[in-house]
């Protein structure tokens, strides 16, 4: 198995977890209740769905329409077999593949745009200049950001998040970079450690030891920077967490 593509291993970790990245239900809903009440029939988009743990959250927390959106064609997968299962039609939701940067909608096309993870890929202040226009005047944005808590991080903190993240931000930052970009901050709310571990770490956890087993030495250097992650969360409690960034385009 030493000629094993890296990213493929990726996949197999991350298709075996019940969400691509911290976050849960209750947070979603905390975010959402910082917005007003979502109409019947809104349109809402959701930028880097993965296997979309976050669209039936949404689905089930309103009544408005959900276009899924994710690059990588086994989540999505795995995201139409579960409409399929729970009897999901595309009234309430649709699932496209597309890339975040360069994403096939029209200008103002939605009410809310919500992203749970995704925006990491791109940096934050990019991202919201992107998808700034897939707003409706006055509509709504929702993402989750890997945020600073502290302005003195350990070391060991300091040193990983500074090659994986440079631009990683404190909240103040970010809620003035979402200034900036064209957007009052409405709210945020800070996830907490739990939002990390029930769905996202303790699972990956288990996934790299069982990986480990079936492909040993050609998955090594994949599992062990996912390891590296889990490990420095661990130590560093308070630190740094997801955000939510509720925001309302201003115009």
């Amino acid at each position: 198995m030493s000629d094993l593509d890296p990213f493929k291993i990726f996949l197999d970790l991350q298709l075996a977890l019940p969400r691509n990245g911290p976050g849960s239900a209750t947070a979603t809903q905390k975010a959402l209740s910082m917005l007003p009440e979502v109409a019947e029939g809104a349109r809402i988009l959701d930028i880097g769905c993965g296997q979309g743990a976050s669209s039936f959250d949404l689905l089930r927390l309103t009544k408005g329409h959900v276009t899924a959106v994710d690059l990588y064609e086994p989540f999505l997968d795995k995201l139409n077999a579960r409409a399929e299962r729970e009897g999901v039609s595309e009234a309430r939701l649709v699932v496209k593949r597309g890339d975040m940067e360069a994403l096939p909608f029209h200008d103002g096309a939605f009410d809310l745009v919500w992203s749970e993870g995704g925006i990491y890929l791109l940096g934050f202040a990019r991202g919201l200049k992107l998808w700034r226009r897939f707003l409706k005047p006055g509509g709504y944005m929702a993402v989750t950001e890997c945020t600073w808590l502290t302005d003195e991080p350990s070391a060991e903190a300091r040193e990983f998040w500074g090659a994986a993240y440079p631009g990683m931000g404190t909240v103040a930052e970010n809620c003035a970079a979402a200034e900036r970009a064209g957007y009052e901050a409405v709210g945020t709310y800070v996830l907490p450690p739990e939002d990390w571990w029930q769905d996202y770490y303790t699972p990956m956890r288990a996934r790299i030891a069982a990986m480990r087993a079936v492909y040993g030495e050609a998955a090594r250097d994949v599992l062990d920077e996912a390891e590296t992650e889990i490990v420095l969360f661990e130590n560093n409690p308070g630190q740094y967490s997801y955000v939510f960034y509720v925001l309302r385009r201003r115009d």
